[in-house]
């Protein structure tokens, strides 16, 4: 599975899990883009030594990770698509250790909420010291949230300021444009209510109750750095200049986190070390150091793997994948773990979990029509991609939101029960477009269906519409959708050219809203609904991918005010099983109108060799390698 996830807050990276780019790492069988040369290098090398060997794990060395796509920033507020192994030398308040959830007090040792559920009150960790010898206190935190929520160089202010987790503050309508609303541009500078009580106390203030806030800011988002460090907000003049303290400007970089390891060296597109922080708060690593080498291809990842070039796999080409080769020897909950037999005999260690996450395919609607999208929906066979594509390895995706957060609406029908039944039969349907469930056919291909929509639409053999597919570089599982999607869409009256581009670049062009469709994978950062579809209402149009409701975008109206009427009155404004209702009004607000296409679920997947001992990450995908020994 793609490897290329975002989590919309923050990506994170190889390293952290499985939906990464990551947010790299990978989640289960996907991209290859093999040369002759890889494929030979990697046969020769299996000739050569089919055995992986270890030995006595001893403390030291340099583990050898691989991420999947440029590292394009170390700063935690604009990482999107990028920041290779940001749990190593980044922290928030709070974590998921080593995946599980819920999170866990990191730089804060405890916490209380006020009685309206609005103001929280956390004591921090004495003691802890920067990367640069600083010591950490409560005005690095206030620092750090108001530049999330005002920094131009923030790409993720929707988790502080959004629709979801809001930190009050104060709005000036006058400060933003209309094509401002992807930033947010109203939010007034200083105004976030956050405030350091004393050094070890801080406090923060909600606009409104969001009980899913630790896990927000637990995000990578949320990650704390100097008071001061740049003087990208008012308020702070900066000790240095953005790019010297987080590029290679004059002596830099200069960054300075709080994470069991430190930035070494970067060579952005190329690599990043980390050597081991004496200084740490925690348990001291075992390593010495981490080197993450971007490796586009997938099978060019493989083969580096195969090769013991690289310690650890998140993550295989799809059409390299034998299902048959999987022996899972213990079970703890979702996640399983055993060893993988390649064709010729290797044998390493694998483990698996079903992730929180989705893939799917966006359509930017200020270029596509409805009739289009419509004719994407008809012709996708959901069963078929996940059976096919993904060797089994996937579970075929009908809603945005996962099978296991999918709201619930009675008792005894579990989230992915009500999941499936929705999708197959309409099961708690709440609009037109739902009560016969997935309206595109489920477990089918309607192509009558799909040239209907478009003859509607004025499209003919002498009227054909083009549009450009762009799909993830070396992502074999993407390319492959998008070829048996080119195929099916020519009796439709389409033609899709297929272009490839690198995941960073993908996000970066997503932002500026230069695609057509392309193909994407999002991971979650809290297992609730809301984490995805404060997305698809329609509420900032101009800030989402999908440009939905935005002026001159395909889009009915009168949905978009079911959308928007639905948040605010049953999100916002109800209980439990009004959320619940409006995230399913959602979702089938989603199927009308196609701005977000489904089409998978995947499962997570790491390889090892026998000589690391590393532990496979649990639901979050997060994972801090203190623990991770080697036996070179």
């Amino acid at each position: 599975m793609p490897n290329d996830t975002t989590r919309r807050g923050f990506l994170t990276a190889a390293g952290v899990g499985a939906a990464t780019a990551l947010t790299g790492c990978q989640s289960g069988p996907s991209e290859d883009n093999a040369t002759a040369t890889d494929e030979s290098s990697t046969n020769q090398d299996s000739n050569n030594d089919t055995t992986d060997s270890g030995g006595t794990p001893t403390t030291g060395g340099t583990l050898q990770m691989m991420a999947t796509g440029s590292i394009q920033t170390l700063d935690p507020i604009n990482a999107k698509g990028s920041g290779a192994g940001y749990d190593q030398y980044g922290r928030s308040l709070m974590e998921f250790e080593n995946g599980t959830y819920p999170p866990k007090p990191a730089l804060a040792t405890d916490y209380s909420m006020s009685d309206d559920g609005l103001t929280y009150t956390f004591q921090l960790r004495e003691g802890v010291t920067f990367h640069d010898g600083s010591e950490f206190t409560a005005d690095d935190i206030v620092y750090s949230y108001r530049r999330l929520a005002g920094s131009e160089n923030s790409r993720n202010r929707d988790d502080i300021i959004g629709t979801t987790m809001t930190i009050a503050h104060e709005k000036d309508p006058s400060r933003s444009e209309p094509t401002d609303e992807e930033t947010l541009a109203d939010y007034v500078p200083g105004s976030l209510e956050v405030e350091a009580v004393d050094d070890y106390t801080f406090e923060m203030t909600l606009a409104a109750p969001f009980q899913y806030t630790l896990f927000q800011i637990a995000g990578g988002a949320f990650s704390i750095l100097p008071e001061g460090s740049v003087g990208d907000i008012e308020g702070y003049d900066g000790e240095y200049a953005y790019n010297e303290f987080f590029s290679t400007q004059g002596d830099g970089p200069a960054y300075a986190g709080l994470g069991p390891f430190q930035v070494d060296s970067w060579t952005k597109g190329s690599e990043i070390q980390l050597t081991a922080f004496d200084e740490y708060y925690g348990s001291q690593p075992e390593l010495d150091g981490i080197t993450y080498t971007v490796v586009g291809s997938g099978n060019t990842r493989l083969s580096r793997f195969r090769q013991q070039n690289a310690d650890v796999l998140e993550g295989m080409p799809t059409a390299s994948f034998n299902p048959d080769g999987v022996s899972i020897s213990e079970t703890d909950g979702n996640r399983s773990v055993g060893t993988y037999t390649f064709d010729d005999g290797m044998t390493v260690n694998y483990g698996e979990i079903p992730s929180l996450s989705t893939e799917y395919l966006v359509f930017n609607t200020l270029e596509v029509p409805i009739a289009v999208r419509k004719a994407f929906a008809y012709a996708m066979n959901q069963d078929e991609i996940a059976r096919d594509i993904y060797k089994g390895n996937a579970k075929a995706g009908y809603h945005i939101t996962p099978p296991a957060p999918y709201p619930t609406f009675e008792d005894g029908v579990s989230s992915a029960e009500t999941y499936d039944q929705h999708a197959e039969s309409g099961y708690q349907s709440n609009t037109e477009y739902g009560e016969d469930g997935y309206p595109y056919g489920y477990g089918t291909t309607d192509l009558q269906s799909a040239q209907e929509v478009m003859e509607a639409a004025g499209y003919s053999d002498s009227n054909r519409y083009s549009i450009t597919g762009t799909t993830i570089a070396g992502n074999s599982a993407y390319e492959s959708v998008f070829t048996v999607l080119q195929s099916k869409l020519r009796s439709a009256y389409i033609d899709m050219s297929i272009e490839q581009a690198e995941f960073g670049t993908i996000i970066s062009r997503a932002i500026s809203g230069d695609m057509e469709v392309f193909g994407l994978g999002d991971g979650m950062e809290y297992p609730g609904p809301q984490n995805f579809l404060r997305f698809l209402y329609g509420e900032s149009p101009g800030g989402q991918f999908t440009r939905w409701g935005a002026e001159g975008s395909y889009h009915e109206e009168s949905l978009r005010q079911q959308a928007l009427d639905t948040w605010e009155s049953n999100y916002v404004g109800g209980d439990q099983a009004s959320r619940n209702e409006a995230f399913q009004t959602i979702e089938e607000i989603n199927w009308a109108s196609v701005q977000e296409l489904p089409f998978a679920h995947t499962t997570s997947q790491r390889f090892w060799h026998q000589n690391v001992d590393i532990t496979m990450y649990d639901v979050m995908e997060n994972q801090t390698f203190t623990d991770v020994m080697l036996s070179r």
